[in-house]
Order: C-alpha cells, then sequence, then structure tokens
C-alpha cells in the first residue's frame, strides 16, 4: 500500500468522522432523531446509522435512548463539548465564502423595546433602505425581551440589560429620562425646586421597572433621592406620556418621548437642573462566527445614524 493510498483512506476516515459528528450534535441540539434527520436532509435511519457508526468508532456510548426522549452520557457531554459548534461553523463559513464579493441582503429579524421603537425606528430604518436597498427588516415592538435564539431573532436593542449566556452585547447609545407635567399640573401644584418637592406631587410611575417609585437625581456630583407616589401606574411609558397631558401629575419618561410636547408648550420639564441617571441601550444578538453581512451593516448603520447630533438631542444628551 502506497503512502499516497494511507493518505487517501485517512481523509476518507476523517471525512466520515466530521459526518459523524455533525449529525451527531445536530440531534442533541434538535432533540430527536426525527427533527435532526429534516434539519440534515437525510432520512431518520440514515441519521442513526451515522450516530452508532460514531459510537463504534469511539468505542463508547455518546446517548441514552428511549421512546420519549434522548439523553447524554457523560462521554456524550465530553464529545459535545468539543463538537457542539460545528454545524453552525460550517454554516457560517458556508455563508462568507457566499457573501465575498457579492451583495449585503436577506431579511433581518430585530426586536427593540415598543416607545423606542415607535418614535425611532421608522426614519432609522427607510434611511437604512436607501444604503441598503436588498436588506429587508421585519421589525418587533415589544416591552418584554425576547429570546432571540429560540424566536428566531437575528438582533435586539435592549435598555440597560445584561445579555444571556451565548450573545454578545455591544454598546448603541445612552437614554435620558425627563420629569413632565402639563402647564395645567404646575400651575396646580407649582414649580419643584427640589427633587424632594415631588413627594407632594401626584406622580406617574412606570411600574415595569426594579424601585419604580424612587427616583434619583444628579447635580455637581450629589445624588438626590426622593420616593414619589400617585393614583396611577402602568407598564408603558406611552400612556404615562398621555396622562402627563392630560394634567394627571409628573410623570417620568425617556426623553425623546417628550422633547416635542416640551418644545411645543404642551409639557414642562420639570427640575432641569437635575439630571436622572443615564441608562445604557445595547445591541444584543447571538453569537455567531461570522456574523452574517446583513446583519453586520445593519448594526454599523444603526450606530452611526444614533451617534448623530439630532438622535442624541431626542435621547436627552447634551450636543
Amino acid at each position: 500500500m502506497t503512502v499516497k493510498h494511507m493518505e487517501t483512506i485517512a481523509l476518507d476516515h476523517l471525512e466520515q468522522q466530521l459526518q459523524w459528528a455533525v449529525t451527531f450534535a445536530t440531534v442533541v441540539a434538535q432533540g430527536s432523531f426525527t427533527r435532526a434527520a429534516e434539519a440534515l436532509g437525510c432520512t431518520k435511519a440514515a441519521a442513526s446509522k451515522r450516530v452508532s457508526q460514531l459510537e463504534a468508532a469511539l468505542g463508547t456510548q455518546l446517548l441514552y435512548r428511549t421512546t420519549r426522549r434522548l439523553a447524554l452520557t457523560e462521554a456524550g457531554r465530553v464529545y459535545l463539548a468539543h463538537c457542539g459548534d460545528w454545524p453552525e461553523r460550517v454554516a457560517a463559513a458556508q455563508r462568507a465564502v457566499a457573501e465575498v464579493g457579492g451583495k449585503v441582503a436577506g431579511t433581518v429579524r430585530l426586536s427593540v423595546p415598543t416607545s423606542f421603537g415607535g418614535v425611532f425606528m421608522a426614519r432609522a430604518l427607510l434611511a437604512f433602505r436607501e444604503c441598503h436597498p436588498e436588506v429587508a427588516v421585519e421589525l418587533d415592538l415589544s416591552a418584554i425581551p425576547r429570546d432571540l435564539e429560540a424566536e428566531g431573532y437575528d438582533l435586539a436593542i435592549r435598555l440597560n440589560l445584561a445579555p444571556p449566556e451565548r450573545q454578545v452585547s455591544r454598546p448603541l447609545a445612552v437614554v435620558r429620562d425627563w420629569v413632565v407635567a402639563s402647564p395645567a399640573a404646575v400651575a396646580r401644584h407649582g414649580l419643584p425646586p427640589q427633587p424632594s418637592a415631588l413627594a407632594d406631587w401626584p406622580c406617574l410611575v412606570n411600574h415595569h421597572f426594579r424601585e419604580p417609585a424612587h427616583w434619583a437625581f444628579e447635580r455637581d456630583g450629589a445624588l438626590l433621592t426622593v420616593t414619589v407616589d400617585g393614583p396611577w401606574r402602568a407598564n408603558d411609558f406611552s400612556l404615562l406620556r398621555n396622562l402627563a397631558l392630560a394634567d394627571a401629575g409628573a410623570a417620568r419618561v425617556p426623553s425623546y418621548l417628550v422633547a416635542a410636547d416640551v418644545a411645543a408648550g404642551a409639557l414642562v420639564r420639570l427640575l432641569p437642573e437635575f439630571e436622572l441617571p443615564a441608562l445604557p441601550m445595547y445591541f444584543v444578538y447571538p453569537r455567531r462566527l461570522p456574523q452574517p453581512a446583513k446583519v453586520r451593516a445593519l448594526i454599523d448603520f444603526l450606530a452611526d445614524w444614533f451617534a448623530q447630533p439630532a438622535q442624541q438631542a431626542l435621547l436627552g444628551l447634551r450636543v
């Protein structure tokens, strides 16, 4: 047997091992041989045979099989730790090659907070479309953080939330809240000279957040806190804005939601010399190597777009 023949046999065996390992990792990820076979484009019998061949080659059992479920053996957990991301790496390599010299195209599924999306995303996505006409965006507006991988989202914008494991975060911007009230409410209760004066105001609280009635202000490096109260609590900033416009009291809402109302005189910003803490906003996305070009394009575009002075002003930042 020649050296070249031996090398050919070794390569054939390596190719088989790779196919078996990818099948095994897909079976574990999908939770069944049937779904794995569908994902791999083979029969259930072929997927089962490949895993059995892998176990025979390794000389150990990797999966406990019952009629209801599959479970990893200790050896299976060890082997999966080394090959679990191979299917994604192969798919990523195919995407990367396909994108070389090609157009940025496809659909990006994006999830953003409801009020934030309502104010910004129409203008942002129209501008993005001018730069990347081959990319479509499916936009989800939700106050509840989506499970990106389980629900098939490519990207999310989130406020002040740490990303789950296996996901990546990248800073996007910071947001400041303002405390606002209608001119009629100001006439009724008087302009508060200090944050402590808000304790005597009816305040509109967003109970979606932890300790929603505890408002902390900053001025010249000093922190001033007040516990507020009022007859209205809701988990939606737009509703709190509408209550403020209807003379119901003082609302703490993102600056971008009420900047136009303040400019028009429909609302008054209370305590403008005091700052509420800045809240960071992040891009969050599943860890993929490499990221699809369509997702990279949207991330880079939005990062530049939100850094522009017009958007920074709406976010409550001094520019």
